[in-house]
């Protein structure tokens, strides 16, 4: 908010400036323990913008599931987003194409290998596609970690690539201090059946 706030009153002072600010985001899908597993699995499929490798601040890049539900949403994610059909993004079938430049990919690989140093466990992706069409452009397959903490750095910093920090919670007050932890607050997302509660 801070920086907005500078960089509209640098364009007001200079000159009457139309001004578009880039947010970043963090953003949580908090799954209650009475969702469909299966539906969960393409809420985050969705909510990870894959079709533009992740490359957007909307993406919900933290999936806050209930301990009741982490084992069978990840198992039918892991497989889900695995299934994904990397190509050229003029290829009519393609689901996800490239990284934009080698400076990002290295950043994007740089989160991932903090991912796997701090602990959390590489269920899918992690790495460059195998095949000889993948070796021109900066190609990463989508990623899912599980076991990841509120602390770790791929679940505090806005990655802006194709990488899903899956965290369990117990409780609500556990899931809302999860979901507020981080400087982000740009969207979020709750999954349940159950509008009156």
């Amino acid at each position: 908010e801070r920086s907005g706030r500078m960089i509209q009153r640098a364009a007001a002072e200079a000159a009457v400036k139309v001004v578009t600010l880039e947010l970043g985001g963090k953003n949580p899908l908090i799954v209650c323990p009475d969702a469909d597993p299966d539906e969960v699995a393409n809420a985050a499929i969705a909510g990870m913008n894959f079709i533009w490798q992740g490359q957007s601040c909307g993406s919900t890049s933290r999936l806050l599931l209930h301990e009741s539900l982490y084992r069978p949403v990840l198992d039918r994610l892991a497989a889900k987003m695995a299934a994904i059909r990397l190509a050229n993004p003029l290829d009519g079938s393609a689901q996800m194409g490239p990284l934009n430049s080698k400076t990002h990919y290295d950043r994007v690989m740089g989160y991932v290998e903090a991912g796997k140093q701090e602990g959390a466990t590489l269920l899918t992706g992690g790495r460059c596609p195998p095949g000889s069409e993948f070796t021109c452009g900066y190609w990463l397959e989508p990623t899912l970690f599980a076991d990841v903490r509120p602390d770790m750095k791929i679940a505090q910093e806005e990655i802006f690539g194709p990488v899903l920090s899956a965290l369990r919670w117990r409780d609500e007050e556990e899931a809302v201090a999860i979901a507020n932890g981080t400087i982000y607050g740009l969207t979020a997302s709750i999954w349940t059946d159950d509008l009156g509660a």
